[in-house]
């Protein structure tokens, strides 16, 4: 019950949050359902909800990340099934990216470029198996990746596309769109 009740608190914050960062804890704690005495007991302040959520949200996107390119066999189908899993974590991916500012400073979160340098060398497998042209730079390749998840959340949140759809568009638009030729 415990865990069900933090995840609850977890899930509405960051799907308030990556509306509205200003959204108060009376907001959240109606969203999941509990109290401000119940929510507070689990997160005795806003910062203590804010750096749960924050990691929270860093741990899930690498889970479903890593999931869901387990079993690719080429670096393009690596690609489509990263850009379709973070998709799917639109909210998360709004919560950490909406205001770049937003965690300056904050313990728990990373700004290396280590997941960027990954993407990096996937689009450059990407290259060399010829599905994507080889003239692109890959760093410019990452913000055009990272680009159509935003755009692609963004269109989720709101509602002017269904998840499925949206996905499918930034698929297209970033493997078709930098294909070879």
């Amino acid at each position: 019950m415990r865990q069900r009740t933090r995840r609850a608190v977890l899930d509405a914050a960051l799907s308030l949050w990556s509306r509205d960062f200003s959204a108060p804890l009376g907001d959240i704690a109606d969203r999941a359902q509990v109290s401000r005495s119940t929510l507070h007991r689990y997160f005795p302040d806003r910062q203590a909800l804010v750096d749960a959520a924050l990691v929270d949200a860093i741990e899930t996107i690498e889970r479903v990340s890593e999931k869901a390119t387990a079993n690719c066999a080429t670096a393009a189908e690596e690609l489509d099934a990263l850009m379709r899993a973070m998709v799917d974590v639109g909210d998360l991916i709004l919560f950490l990216f909406s205001d770049t500012d937003r965690f300056t400073g904050n313990p728990h979160w990373d700004s290396d470029d280590e997941d960027e340098q990954e993407l990096a060398t996937l689009i450059t497998r990407a290259q060399q198996e010829g599905a994507l042209a080889d003239d692109v730079a890959p760093d410019w390749a990452v913000g055009c990746f990272y680009s159509l998840v935003f755009a692609a959340a963004s269109s989720i949140s709101a509602g002017t596309l269904p998840r499925h759809r949206a996905a499918d568009l930034a698929v297209r638009t970033f493997l078709h769109g930098l294909a070879n030729r």
